[in-house]
């Protein structure tokens, strides 16, 4: 009866532990979500900023750039450059490889642009206004380490059962 109390006091510790975790999550966003990272249905100028404002980006967050065709996504460092599609800007870093993965690791607002042809004055640039990770949830676990956690965890708990059977089978 005691193994049973253990058990179920270890069961809700985890769950404790797992609303905690929750929160220091750091999540990717892909752009654009299932449309992804495109000239914009009808060129809209408000497709991504419409986008972005449905979600709040933390330091630790990163943003995912999925396409297909000919587009970049290119960070530039300024606002103008942003307004002004300035595919010149000389403080810019370019990705061109799809599917890449942007951390921000820096609160404010980052800025990307497609350079291909007038695709950005199309539509295609989003802005993201990072915000600080929570003091909570500082340092933020990846997703990777929880499910280690969790794993780990799950073996324990299903070791302790074997041995529990066995103890119960020698009686």
């Amino acid at each position: 009866m005691a193994d049973h109390r253990f058990s179920l006091s270890l069961v809700g510790l985890l769950m404790v532990a797992m609303a905690f975790l929750k929160g220091a999550i750091a999540a990717d966003y892909e752009v654009g979500d299932g449309y992804g990272w495109d000239v914009p249905p009808s060129n809209s100028s408000e497709y991504y900023p419409s986008w972005a404002n449905r979600y709040e980006f933390k330091v630790g967050d990163s943003a995912v750039f999925n396409w297909t065709g000919n587009h970049t996504a290119a960070q530039v460092r300024n606002q103008a450059d942003y307004d002004n599609c300035n595919t010149n800007a000389t403080e810019m870093t370019l990705y061109a490889v799809a599917g890449v993965r942007v951390p921000f690791t820096t609160e404010g607002f980052h800025y990307f642009i497609c350079t291909v042809g007038t695709h950005c004055e199309q539509g295609q640039k989003v802005a993201f206004d990072v915000i600080a990770a929570d003091e909570s949830s500082a340092p933020r676990a990846t997703l990777f380490s929880l499910s280690m956690f969790l794993s780990a965890v799950a073996i324990i708990i299903q070791a302790m059962s074997i041995a529990e059977t066995i103890v119960y089978a020698e009686r």
